[in-house]
């Protein structure tokens, strides 16, 4: 490789850069979250420290030392207030970046606070086990929650993880129901550096509470996460709506939030967006500063400055990286480049990014062909010299401000590789790949420098560093692979002493092995060994001096006049009548009566204990809503509630109900009938809009439960010693499932409602015959007749490698799961061109294989699928590209008007428009849903491992001439897929990946295989995983179905709801399709019934809500008809369905649609609501919708439904 090519293989890689919060020395006030400073953290180092074995002390042989150990210790008036309020939101108050650095009042008070909430759990859990009351138990969760807020304030951060997983451990329902909980967690994940565990963790608390400070500051950590993993999409997306919240956070506040932004867009490679942001930013500023005048902070004066040095310095790496796209220009684009780094340094002198930048910057100057023209050859010697030497003063200061720089020493090394100096260049690339392992340009130069030194083997294992590392350039590096491993098979005899080979150097480098032990630099040793050193103390001993520190000064602060010590609640008497008269009239009460009785016999139970429960609040959660008239219902009929027996909630309301419902769900728990009427609904909701109301009782759980996978079957299909026993036998794997392969012979058989039920019940299916006996002309999609009705119609080309079905590799040939697969775009005709002559070339190579080898040949047995007791086969020396048209959309009614009639051949359970299909009844098209697609293949062409949108079932045709190899795992194993992709860092919702056939086998998953010929149909059953890939040059056409039963129904809420915790978009929008589907079709099935008429009693009873909070907050909402075939409508921000009431705000000459919830982050004063169904309209349909058994059906003629279910 030249030195222009390993420069720019070091730009490419070191162009991502971080945000603006995760820098080094980020403002004070506005604190990042520091890197855990260990290397290696062993699960060891995650506990809390040993006992200590030492001997005691005189004071501790005391026998009343452990006595006075035992009481708890005093407080003023502030802290008996600030305990009862610590919670995670206080992070930003009690950061520190050095924990023992934190203010010794301060930890004093924690260690105040945990021995208060230590002791309420535990006098809890010995009242637990006498009593045994549930509310007892919900008690010790929020003593322990308590608790671990506390240490996670003190910055104890491996004591706070330790307590959250046992809480989760503990109950995971109550942990879900605190947002503060998977809040406090998420920011632990986040100090570790663990962004996946950490998006997991804010994911949850945005599900279950999308509004508030809390959803705040978790969008603003979140979107960090996702700028950490390159999700770019989801970044910018809660960046934009942290951005436009009423709300400030101090963690990140909005000018510095529109910083990132802009960064985001750079990383994105959008360098027009970003430079643009970054200019916006600048000026911004300048009117800030203009606004306030002389009444600026220093913290903020000195943040704004930065700002100011930070956009100046991304300013100029921007032309930089200009540099490479655009050659004549490239003179520019240096000095402009030059030009803003140096007024960012001047600026700003304590940024060493911008030092990294600008030694860049120097040392490509020398590179440039205009430095030289006109000139002598010793001035530009001298120039050259004298920027490889600014080059290394720059490098020098940008490590001595941020020393963990791995791109620093990668490029230090680079420079030292140009002046040949290769023992400071082995050095240098060394300590960049011990900083950062996947640093591919680091591994690049490194091998460079063994190959111009003809030590090939260790050039050879570099450059598979390189490509393991998964590269943005790598087929150079391949290249160089193949030709080493050529050269590196020959027999090279050593090189003889003292000579000299031209181009590389006169002495030989220390092989890769043995530079490890090479000594680096002795000051990047020290600061290492004080790394490590410094992250011993902070992780290992968990802050365990800190809770020590009551025992020596608790007798000093006892002293204090204003000091006293927090007392049992008396119960008032109010409380004792209500408890008495409950008990005389326990026998007759119902359960949410003697939920009441239970709740004050515990506060009793705590009084007479003398347990202080003032310090958790959150108890207030338990106790019902009980009142007066209540009350004097109680004296007078013995119950605390009118007609108990036909009262339908297994509890009494809380205390309070905010404007909206916390979390909103399709899948929450009803607490009315389903035959409840409508109008009814509308009074039920009347009464929650005054919130002094003391009557109302929600129609659902106004706080969504987090969804949950499917857990798979309760017993395995086979245990280890099946497994061992069949391949001993050389039988089939246990887990290798059979796939129905149905023949269908007739026309009669193509329709019977047996076959729709057998293919509904399997997890997939392949049908036979069924397009030869119903004669469709599948010729019609063949690529030459597509190709003639639109030969410049845009397709999405997927480039991707030729492998065996069983498995999938990276560049370095190793396998894994992650798929590579590039998109691209070209018209259909290029493509059918690029398809045609991928088969000719085939035909070339097979014809000359026979000249060659005589007739046969020489291809050997016919190749065989991998048996399931051998390892599948290993890739190819030399991986073959291959191009793969796929989502070619065939929606177009007047183009494929008669492939469309053609189609309408098939029985109706896999027909596009049918009444048995729910996606017939949405009332628009959905691309890729329910329209057709085309895929045009050649052999190895594959589509990726996946599930359909929203979990309906899939109908795919194989049209010929070539077979696809089908791979698909049952629904039921969804959650434990999910884990196998997490485990390996993919995105199992929105990822390409390639499941490796051995590595499911061994995890216990069932895999079903099979081959779809020409002709034969495969139904997906909703839900199911699979993934198929081309044995042949094949077209296939698919579309979604959705049968209309309670299965189908139920499964696609789930992945609804599981869309909106991972903020992805659904394709379906199940609210209307269910409104849809109760207008157009008559429930003969009770379960089908059931699913509809619960959506739409969650639906329609949050749309009133929501009206009626409009209408509180004085919005006027206008009526506006949803138009014909007028698509669903998402939130902009969290990428829910908007059904009903729309809250529209235009942005740019647009007009957005947000959720209420995200509309009220925001401020309504800037919306319009539109409602596009009126009430009426919704108490029609619902009050239409009834169960009519079908014996009932039969015999009433005048039924003018269009479908049944």
């Amino acid at each position: 490789m030249d030195s222009d090519s390993t420069v720019e293989s070091e730009f490419i890689e070191n162009s991502k850069n971080t945000s603006f919060m995760d820098k080094e020395d980020s403002f004070s006030g506005l604190p990042p979250f520091p890197a855990p400073q260990l290397v290696c953290m062993t699960t060891s180092s995650l506990l809390t420290p040993p006992m200590d074995e030492s001997e005691p002390t005189t004071g501790e042989r005391h026998p009343d030392f452990y006595k006075e150990w035992e009481r708890l210790p005093l407080l003023n008036h502030y802290e008996q207030e600030r305990i009862r309020g610590l919670n995670p939101l206080l992070i930003d108050e009690f950061f520190c970046r050095v924990p023992r650095e934190l203010s010794y009042p301060i930890r004093f008070f924690f260690a105040k606070a945990r021995k208060y909430f230590v002791r309420y759990y535990t006098d809890m859990k010995v009242l637990y086990k006498k009593y045994k009351f549930p509310t007892m138990k919900r008690r010790i969760f929020f003593g322990m929650a308590k608790e671990c807020h506390t240490v996670l304030l003190a910055n104890d951060w491996t004591g706070a993880l330790e307590i959250y997983q046992k809480l989760l451990a503990y109950d995971s329902e109550m942990f879900q129901r605190d947002p503060n909980m998977y809040f406090g967690l998420g920011l632990v994940y986040l100090h570790f550096k663990q962004w996946r565990p950490a998006i997991e963790a804010f994911s949850r608390v945005l599900y279950c509470s999308p509004t508030g400070r809390i959803a705040l500051e978790s969008k603003l950590r979140l979107g960090m996460c996702y700028m950490e993993i390159e999700d770019y999409h989801r970044c910018l997306n809660l960046f934009d709506h942290a951005l436009n919240d009423l709300e400030e956070s101090k963690f990140m506040p909005r000018i510095v939030i529109k910083f990132n932004i802009a960064l985001c867009h750079e990383n994105n490679e959008q360098l027009e967006t970003a430079e643009a942001e970054y200019r916006k930013l600048q000026s911004d500023i300048d009117i800030f500063e203009k606004s306030h005048d002389q009444h600026i902070e220093p913290e903020t004066t000195d943040l704004l400055l930065r700002l100011r040095a930070a956009c100046l310095r991304q300013l100029g790496w921007i032309n930089y990286r200009r540099t490479y796209r655009d050659e004549a220009n490239r003179p520019e684009y240096m000095k402009k480049a030059l030009d803003f780094l140096n007024q960012s340094n001047q600026m700003d002198p304590r940024d060493g990014q911008t030092y990294y930048y600008l030694g860049r910057v120097y040392g490509e100057q020398e590179l440039g062909p205009g430095l030289v023209n006109g000139e002598a050859i010793e001035v530009a010697n001298e120039r050259a010299e004298a920027n490889a030497h600014a080059a290394f003063v720059n490098y020098r200061q940008s490590i001595d401000k941020c020393e963990k720089n791995a791109d620093t020493w990668c490029s230090i090394g680079a420079l030292y590789l140009r002046k040949s100096q290769p023992m400071d260049a082995l050095q240098a690339f060394i300590s960049s790949v011990e900083l950062n392992p996947n640093l591919t340009a680091a591994w690049t130069d490194l091998g460079e420098l063994y190959e111009r030194n003809t030590q090939y083997q260790d050039a050879l294992d570099c450059f598979r560093k390189a490509l393991e590392s998964d590269p943005v350039s790598p087929e150079c590096i391949k290249t160089r692979v193949n030709c080493l491993e050529k050269v590196d098979s020959l027999t090279c005899p050593p090189r003889p002493p003292g000579h000299v080979i031209p181009g590389t150097f006169d002495l030989t480098i220390p092989s890769l092995k043995d530079s490890y032990v090479q000594p680096i630099p002795l000051e990047l040793r020290t600061r290492q060994d004080a790394q490590y050193a410094e992250g011993e103390v902070m992780y290992d001993n968990a802050f365990w001096d800190l809770w020590e520190d009551l025992k020596t000064v608790e007798f000093e602060v006892s002293e204090q006049i204003m000091n006293s010590q927090l007392e049992a609640r008396p119960m008032e008497e109010l409380e004792i009548d209500v408890l008495q008269l409950l008990r005389a009239n326990e026998e007759s009460l119902v359960k949410a009566e003697r939920e009441v009785l239970e709740c004050l016999e515990t506060t009793e139970v705590l009084w007479k204990e003398k347990v202080i429960e003032a310090v958790v609040p959150e108890v207030c959660r338990e106790m019902p809503r009980v009142t007066v008239e209540m009350i004097d219902h109680l004296r007078d009929h013995g119950h605390l509630i009118e007609n108990p027996r036909c009262y339908p909630y297994p509890f009494l309301p809380k205390v309070v109900f905010n404007e909206l419902p916390d979390s909103y769900s399709l899948l929450s728990e009803i607490f009315v009938s389903l035959d409840v009427p409508g109008s009814e609904i509308k009074q039920m909701i009347a009464k929650r809009a005054f919130h002094n109301n003391t009557t109302y009782v929600p129609i659902f759980d106004e706080f969504a439960k987090l969804p949950e996978l499917p857990k798979g079957p309760a017993k395995p299909i086979a245990t280890d010693e099946d497994v061992k026993t069949a391949l001993e036998k050389n039988e089939r794997h246990p887990f290798m499932m059979k796939t129905p392969i149905l023949t269908v012979e007739n026309r009669k058989e193509a329709s019977s409602m047996e076959l729709q039920r057998y293919l509904d019940n399997s997890t997939v299916a392949c049908v036979r015959g069924l397009t030869g006996c119903l004669r469709l002309d599948l010729s019609m999609f063949s690529t030459r007749a597509v190709m003639e009705i639109d030969p410049n119609q845009e397709i999405e080309v997927r480039t991707q490698y030729h492998f065996a079905p069983e498995t999938n590799c990276n560049h370095a040939r190793q396998e894994t799961w992650k798929c590579i697969s590039d998109k691209s775009y070209t018209t259909l005709a290029r493509y059918g061109q690029y398809q045609a002559e991928s088969f000719r070339h085939t035909l070339r190579v097979e014809a000359e294989k026979i000249r060659r080898h005589g007739g046969n040949g020489g291809r050997g047995p016919s190749p065989k699928r991998m048996k399931l007791n051998r390892r599948a086969p290993s890739p190819p020396k030399e991986l073959k590209k291959i191009k793969f048209g796929t989502n070619i959309d065939l929606s177009d009614e007047v183009k494929y008007g008669k492939h469309f009639s053609e189609l309408s051949k098939l029985p109706a359970f896999c027909r596009l428009i049918a009444g048995s299909n729910l996606l017939s009844h949405l009332g628009h098209q959905i691309h890729g849903v329910n329209t057709v697609q085309l895929n045009m293949g050649v052999p190895g062409a594959r589509i990726s491992a996946r599930q359909t949108p929203n979990h309906v079932a899939l109908v795919n045709i194989n049209i010929g001439p070539g077979d696809c190899e089908w791979f698909a795992v049952p629904y039921n194993y969804w959650g434990k897929m999910e884990r196998l992709c997490e485990d390996r860092g993919i995105d199992f919702t929105q990822g390409i990946y390639w499941p490796i056939m051995e590595d499911l086998l061994k995890e216990g998953v069932p895999v079903h295989r099979f081959t779809q010929k020409s002709g034969d149909v495969v139904y997906v059953t909703g839900g199911t995983i699979y993934w198929m890939q081309t044995t042949g040059w094949s077209n296939n056409i698919s579309w979604c179905v959705a049968p209309l039963n309670a299965t189908q129904i139920r499964t696609s809420l789930l992945s609804y709801e599981w869309n909106k915790l991972r903020r992805v978009k659904s394709s379906i929008p199940m609210q209307l399709l269910c409104w849809q589907v109760a207008k157009n079709v008559k429930f003969t099935n009770q379960s089908t019934f059931a699913a509809c008429k619960g959506v739409l009693i969650r639906s329609m009873a949050f749309l009133q809500i929501v009206h009626d909070y409009l209408t509180l907050n004085k919005k006027t909402i206008k009526v506006y008809p949803r138009g014909p075939a007028e698509a669903s409508h998402f939130c902009r921000y969290c990428e829910c369905e908007v059904f009903g009431i729309l809250l529209v705000k235009e942005i740019s000459n647009n007009f957005i649609v947000f959720c209420v919830y995200c509309a009220k982050s925001q401020g309504l004063e800037d919306f319009i609501a539109l409602q596009q169904y009126t009430f009426d309209d919704l108490l029609a349909i619902y009050d239409n919708l009834k169960y009519v058994p079908a014996s009932v059906l039969a015999t009433n003629n005048n039924s003018k439904v269009a479908y049944l279910a």
